[in-house]
């Protein structure tokens, strides 16, 4: 008498991966891993370049605001630090999303400014400048995945 198991089995070949196929799919995902990180890591450089370009003019409608009210610009070095009280009405509403970049602002009169972005030491914008003046003259320098001195 045959066993229950032995007559199921008995003319079906066995179901499963073999191991060529599975080598396959591994190089296939291979592939793709290799393709999409680096594309993946321009990606999140890229957006954290805009966030920080959007955060530079945020602060810098901040500033053109306060001078159309008072017909001068805030004196100032340090945007995060600041203490004046023109300063503390323009960075009152302004909060940075770019948390890989340090702001300073540099007025040294009250009819000029320059914001500069600068890249936090051992971020992946480390060397990173992005700057913007009161004459709308935008520039970058050291960033990865930026061509020349343009904005993105």
């Amino acid at each position: 008498m045959k066993s229950v198991t032995s007559r199921l089995f008995a003319g079906s070949p066995r179901g499963g991966f073999t191991l060529i196929e599975l080598m396959i799919t591994v190089a296939i995902v291979a592939i793709l891993a290799a393709i999409a990180l680096p594309a993946y890591n321009s990606y999140v450089i890229k957006s954290e370049i805009r966030a920080a370009q959007s955060d530079l003019l945020a602060l810098s409608l901040g500033l053109e605001n306060r001078y159309q009210r008072t017909l001068s610009y805030p004196t100032f070095t340090d945007a995060q630090k600041a203490n004046t009280d023109g300063i503390r009405e323009v960075i009152a509403n302004w909060s940075p999303s770019a948390t890989n970049f340090y702001f300073k602002v540099e007025a040294v009169s009250t009819s000029s400014y320059t914001i500069n972005a600068v890249g936090n030491t051992g971020s992946r914008q480390a060397n990173c400048k992005i700057s913007i003046s009161n004459k709308n003259e935008k520039k970058t320098s050291n960033c990865k995945y930026v061509a020349g001195d343009k904005w993105l």
